[in-house]
């Protein structure tokens, strides 16, 4: 049980995001970093365990090599002439000891008169933090001084390992300062070799990111040999779907040509084929209403023929204005919009219903024209079956660059969290891709807004073709 809790919580995302880098670029950093770290202070605690009998064992030698001095400069004094000159000759006499420190003091006046003596030129004063893990435990021996068999002051001897912690320490700092600096520039070559080798993954990332756009372009050869593969085979994905996306949309245009054309033949048949017939059927009831204007019974009959062909006149009226607006081919996109938008009000009186058309808009060639009114006719339906709106605002005019701006906006529930386009959605998108246009559907909270763009010097360029393919 503890070793799967400890597992999980290895694996949660608060101990990943302290404890362990998400990129790879600081894994593979960190990790011989943290090697040459532990190894630096590895190393140095060997040396400083290993050191600190080192500084014992000298310790040790020095004091007794500074007991056996201190034992043959008493002697050489014992028979000097008073015990003012034994201890001014042993002041003078004794030699410099490493790791001993001598101190003589006088009983005749009573007075301290201390003389120390090192071997090392130099006294090391301070030898940092590491001084206190060194010292050995202090070693003090006192040695009388007599003259002509009388005491005449002491001699002390005393351990004073600063000597040889300042040697350690000095190599320890040597040694650290090499290692950090191997370290560092081992370091540095390691991000330099990350870095570019980690840069073919970047460009395979940043190529993902163009396909998610649609952008299909090729990235650059990896000359990383293990990853070059893999950059010919993203490149081969990339054109393939390139190839595919091209063919997708050549059939689409094609679809959406066919689509419309098909809608004005059967708009003009509808309009040219029933309207005559429907008209020439009120003509025949009313003659019939006229000439059997006494019969009650045929006169009824006449007036439900005539209801008849109101009510298919009204249907055909409706399938004309979905399959082809005659409003628009007639009277231009602001009528059309105009009416559309009237239409709207007129089935939903309890909406708030506002239209805005620019002046200079109603100049849009016909295809154009179409597409805005279609995409306007998709963005008004949606808002009133599915964001519970109050308020719908349509809008159209032009930008200062040419393009032509239709914004259909709502005050509604707003986008979902997982927004899928239906087909009216991806019908719009392609009709305004045609034209090379964009269209954009964002959550204005409250509400949503689709827009679409519709570029002048594109839309001259693709209103040629879209009329030649549906040609």
């Amino acid at each position: 049980m503890d070793a799967a809790r400890t597992e999980a919580f290895a694996e949660s995302p608060k101990f990943n995001s302290w404890c362990w880098p998400r990129s790879l670029h600081g894994r593979l950093v960190l990790i011989p970093t943290a090697l040459l770290a532990f190894g630096l202070l590895g190393t140095i605690g060997v040396i400083l365990l290993h050191a600190k009998h080192r500084v014992a064992a000298e310790v040790m030698s020095g004091v007794q090599l500074g007991q056996d001095v201190a034992s043959f400069a008493l002697r050489n004094v014992s028979d000097a002439g008073s015990g003012a000159a034994a201890l001014d000759a042993l002041a003078h006499d004794l030699p410099r000891v490493r790791h001993v420190e001598f101190s003589l003091e006088s009983l005749a006046t009573g007075a301290s008169a201390k003389s120390q003596r090192r071997i090392a030129a130099t006294v090391h004063s301070h030898q940092g933090f590491l001084a206190p893990l060194l010292v050995p435990p202090p070693i003090r021996q006192e040695f009388p001084v007599i003259v002509r068999g009388e005491t005449v002051g002491s001699l002390t001897v005393a351990s004073n390992p600063a000597d040889e912690i300042a040697e350690i320490v000095g190599e320890v700092e040597l040694f650290s300062g090499v290692f950090i600096g191997m370290c560092l520039l081992t370091i540095g070559g390691l991000l330099t070799t990350v870095r570019s080798s980690l840069r073919p993954l970047q460009l395979l990332s940043e190529g993902f990111n163009r396909l998610e756009h649609a952008d299909y372009r090729p990235i650059a050869a990896i000359p990383v040999i293990e990853l070059a593969r893999v950059g010919r085979q993203f490149n081969l994905l990339a054109a393939s779907l390139q190839r595919v996306t091209s063919d997708n949309c050549l059939l689409i245009d094609r679809l959406f040509s066919i689509q419309d054309t098909e809608r004005k033949e059967l708009a003009a048949e509808l309009h040219d084929e029933f309207g005559p017939a429907l008209f020439a059927i009120r003509a025949e009831v009313a003659c019939i209403m006229k000439a059997a204007a006494g019969d009650a019974e045929t006169c009824a009959r006449a007036r439900s023929i005539a209801e008849l062909t109101d009510g298919i006149q009204r249907v055909n009226y409706r399938m004309l204005e979905r399959l082809r607006p005659l409003v628009l081919e007639h009277m231009g996109l602001d009528q059309a919009l105009r009416q559309l938008v009237a239409s709207w009000q007129d089935r939903c009186p309890h909406l708030a219903w506002s239209l805005n058309v620019a002046s200079d808009c109603d100049d849009a060639p016909e295809t154009v024209g179409l597409t805005l009114y279609r995409a306007a006719q998709e963005g008004i339906t949606n808002a009133v079956r599915h964001a519970q709106a109050s308020t719908i605002d349509v809008r159209l005019t032009r930008l200062r660059s040419g393009a032509l701006l239709l914004a259909v906006q709502d005050n509604g529930s707003g986008l979902p969290q997982s927004l899928r386009y239906g087909f009216g959605l991806l019908g719009m998108m392609e009709r305004v891709r045609r034209l090379g246009g964009s269209m954009t559907v964002s959550d204005t909270s409250p509400g949503v807004m689709v827009e679409i763009t519709i570029p002048q010097q594109e839309r001259r360029a693709t209103e040629a073709a879209y009329a030649g393919a549906a040609d």
